[in-house]
């Protein structure tokens, strides 16, 4: 197995500042608390600080989807921010704080819709957030056989898959059924499904969305 690794740091080595945590830590409080002219200054000593992180880092496409560092950290790039300022954000870790660089397999590190990616050992998801957003590794989730189903929701040789809700206990799998032009609407033998919540069609009133449920009666 491939593993790309980054530069190691020394004791005495000076590490770089994290934009990802500037962003987190940049709260709307922290900005709406202060005269207009205060809050105008605060957001852009807030943005040129990231932009500088930014360039300081040097940050260069892969061939993958991902990027990588003067440092050797490897970052998914997303965008964050704070009301109207928005800046661009490198992950460098997942959910669990083990860097990028040592656990992605680069060379087969690729996106497969929704939420989802995959390399050779992993399925991995994203989820925005006002900081970026994070990722972490699917549990349950067969490399193999995993594939994407419609807009919001994936299936393996096992289980069902939600983009919010992960692995979907609840649904029939052999009878779940979307598709790509149905949004995060679903069915199986037992109702329909909005994200990974079971709905009430009687409630729906909204002509799109009905438009969609009449296709999903089709299936």
């Amino acid at each position: 197995m491939t593993i790309i690794l980054g530069c190691k740091k020394e004791s005495k080595q000076k590490e770089e500042p994290s934009q990802t945590s500037i962003v987190e830590k940049t709260t709307n409080e922290e900005i709406t608390n202060t005269s207009e002219t205060d809050r105008t200054k605060r957001l852009t000593k807030y943005k040129n600080r990231v932009d500088s992180i930014n360039k300081l880092l040097d940050w260069k496409k892969t061939k993958s989807i991902l990027w990588k560092s003067k440092t050797g950290d490897l970052g998914f790039k997303t965008q964050g921010g704070m009301e109207d300022v928005i800046v661009e954000v490198y992950i460098k870790y997942l959910s669990d704080g083990r860097p990028l660089v040592e656990v992605i397999h680069l060379p087969t590190f690729k996106y497969l819709g929704s939420s989802f990616y995959k390399d050779k050992n992993h399925i991995y998801t994203f989820y925005s957030m006002a900081g970026g957003g994070k990722i972490w590794i699917v549990d349950n989730a067969d490399i193999k056989t995993f594939k994407v189903i419609g807009g919001c929701y994936a299936k393996d040789k096992n289980y069902i898959f939600g983009e919010r809700a992960m692995k979907m206990d609840a649904v029939d799998y052999k009878t779940f059924k979307t598709c790509n032009d149905c949004g995060c609407y679903a069915k199986d033998k037992n109702g329909y499904y909005f994200w990974d919540s079971k709905i009430d069609i009687n409630d729906i009133t909204h002509q799109e969305t009905l438009a969609i449920i009449e296709k999903l009666k089709k299936m």
